[in-house]
């Protein structure tokens, strides 16, 4: 395994940890430049929120903030714990089948998703 790999894939979940306990505790995240140019919610917008709630473990609101990504949590969840793997320790990543449809078929709800909760 490569050093420097480790020392991104450390610094990356450092960052990322960083930036939930700084939104977690003052309410200031980044905003959807997305939502600022067009007044429209981008197929991302509320996973934030989500974030925060399954942080705190309201499971019920972290649904209604993003309800296509927490649907699609666990299999995202592989889907990143298995590329990160293969990232550190065999320098390649490779999908089955059943993945790359998964990913397919999560793209395709979540684009979906962006443009009906936008226009009900």
């Amino acid at each position: 395994m490569d050093g420097r790999r480790l020392g991104k894939a450390g610094l990356a979940v450092l960052l990322l940890a960083g930036y939930y306990g700084f939104v977690r505790h003052t309410g200031i995240g980044i905003p959807c430049l997305f939502r600022y140019i067009f007044h429209l919610q981008c197929p991302g917008c509320g996973i934030t929120h989500m974030l925060l709630f399954l942080g705190r473990g309201d499971f019920q609101e972290a649904f209604h903030s993003h309800p296509v990504i927490f649907v699609f949590l666990p299999f995202l969840g592989w889907v990143i714990i298995k590329s990160v793997w293969n990232y550190l320790f065999t320098k390649k990543t490779v999908w089955k089948k059943w993945e790359y449809a998964g990913m397919l078929l999560f793209l395709t709800v979540l684009l979906l998703f962006g443009v009906i909760r936008n226009f009900r």
